[in-house]
């Protein structure tokens, strides 16, 4: 059985100033044909899931390309197109194959282009033609179209936030696959969009509501003539017409049991809708009650400058506040080049002032004013081991540690998501034995760092991935919404488009 697999990964986040360029996707994740299977072995993702299952089911994987890059702005027209391009002439040279299996985000969007993934499909479908299965991992966050629903035959999204199960349903995708192809199951399908954005500390898996409504998912798909439900909270940093919690029923060859749960899924979501609410702490209070801890490490998470959400990266408004109230055996990872770049010239041993933080944009807070003394030098380079994507390897670029009266500061070149606790230990920093850590994460920092966490405050700090969903200047998403309008009842948009 020939199998074509592959996929592209970014989350738009439409309120950054930072245009995703093709070096971005090259200088992060830009693997293509025959790099990957090597590449991927081993490693715990959707491609790794791919890798596995078609060693245990017998198939013939054709791959072409697997491109990410940092959450960030919109993608530049000239990259979607090169990404595009490539994929599918990779594609059409391994015609003809037996289906097609892609590990796509969900949230991307480029100029010109709202629903990437969509339209990505759609060309992939032009190719392989009707009978061709094709079937889709997609993120948690993504924002599922109706034109993605109708372009696959099967959409296999992410059961948990923070995301540790991404290899397992890029296994379950490739298992899937291969009774389709073999005529084993005949997909009956249900789509719900509901008009409700939630914002990324809301969505955790572990905590009510998503632990209420993913314990109802699992329920549901203990039912044999289930095949695989996805509830993607979605991505709200994406002014695009698809934003929005989505359901997804698969069912084998039962079309009223399909609707039945996807009815019975948007009733437990709805009646939940207010429970997505977050309160955070100004990052004053959030200093001190962290200070007032006898034993650390306790977790101050940045929430609005979220470089999983696209953020800078390089927000100041706990590093201020901790600066200026003197906390001691803490660390801030910031993203600024250019003062990487000072630190190197500098020197290890050296003692400057560094204008750090705050150049990215304006909306994260200013530059600061800081004296440092200059730890370490790094290439900036990690593999994870945690749970996240284990076996990944990870550049933060050249990197450096000051130490800033009892404040460790890492300064990275790249903007680097803190997923796993490498991202300090590789520095010779172990995270067990801080104070505080602050971590620029929403919710997925906890697959480094939450099991060591005595206690966790969300900091709400200035930027483009603030939980206050109300102060963003939305011009394209569906209205009403929720929690930007009110309803009663269950919409009738939460139908099948």
């Amino acid at each position: 059985m020939k199998v074509a697999i592959g996929g592209l990964w970014h989350e738009t986040n439409t309120f950054s100033s930072k245009r995703t360029t093709l070096g971005d996707f090259e200088a992060y994740q830009f693997v293509h044909g025959t790099e990957i299977l090597p590449r991927y072995r081993n490693v715990r993702n959707e491609i790794g899931g791919f890798i596995q299952a078609a060693a245990d089911f017998g198939l013939e994987l054709i791959p072409t390309l697997y491109a990410g890059a940092v959450p960030s702005g919109i993608v530049a027209a000239e990259a979607w197109n090169h990404l595009r391009k490539i994929l599918l002439e990779d594609l059409q040279r391994a015609l003809p194959v037996d289906g097609v299996l892609l590990a796509l985000h969900g949230a991307m969007v480029a100029e010109g282009v709202e629903d990437v993934e969509g339209t990505l499909l759609k060309s992939v479908r032009g190719l392989v033609g009707a009978n061709s299965p094709i079937v889709v991992t997609l993120d948690s966050h993504a924002n599922i179209s109706p034109l993605m629903y109708e372009m696959a035959n099967l959409l296999i999204g992410y059961d948990t936030y923070p995301h540790i199960d991404p290899y397992d349903r890029g296994f379950e995708a490739g298992k899937l696959i291969c009774q389709l192809t073999a005529g084993d199951i005949l997909p009956t399908r249900e789509f719900r969009k509901l008009p409700l954005l939630t914002p990324p500390q809301a969505q955790l898996t572990s905590q009510s509501p998503m632990r209420d409504i993913m314990a109802e998912v699992q329920r549901i798909e203990e039912d044999p003539k289930v095949l695989a439900v996805t509830v993607a909270a979605g991505f709200p940093y994406c002014d695009v017409e698809r934003v929005g919690l989505s359901i997804v029923v698969q069912t084998n060859n039962d079309q009223g049991l399909a609707k039945a749960y996807a009815d019975t899924l948007c009733s437990e979501v709805w009646k939940r809708r207010d429970n997505f609410a977050v309160l955070d702490t100004s990052p004053v209070e959030a200093v001190r009650r962290a200070m007032a801890f006898a034993n650390g490490p306790v977790i101050l998470v940045d929430v609005a400058d979220n470089i999983g959400g696209g953020a800078a990266g390089d927000g100041t408004a706990l590093l201020e506040a901790l600066v200026s109230m003197q906390a001691m055996d803490a660390v801030v990872v910031i993203s600024d080049p250019e003062s990487v770049d000072k630190a190197i010239r500098c020197g290890v041993c050296s003692t400057d002032a560094f204008q750090v933080g705050g150049k990215l944009d304006d909306k994260h807070g200013p530059t600061i004013e800081i004296e440092g003394y200059v730890r370490l030098i790094s290439d900036g380079a990690f593999s994870h081991r945690g749970s996240y994507m284990t076996g990944q390897h990870t550049s933060m670029g050249r990197t450096t540690v000051l130490n800033c009266n009892g404040l460790e500061l890492v300064l990275t070149e790249k903007r680097v998501m803190p997923f796993d606790a490498e991202h300090l230990r590789s520095l010779a920093i172990e995270p067990a034995r801080k104070k505080i850590i602050v971590v620029k994460s929403a919710i997925a920092w906890q697959a480094a760092f939450g099991e060591l966490a005595r206690e966790v405050i969300y900091v709400d700090t200035p930027g483009i991935c603030s939980s206050h969903l109300r102060s963003f200047d939305f011009h394209r998403i569906p209205r009403p919404i929720v929690p930007l309008d009110h309803f009663e009842d269950v919409p009738s948009l939460a139908t099948t488009p």
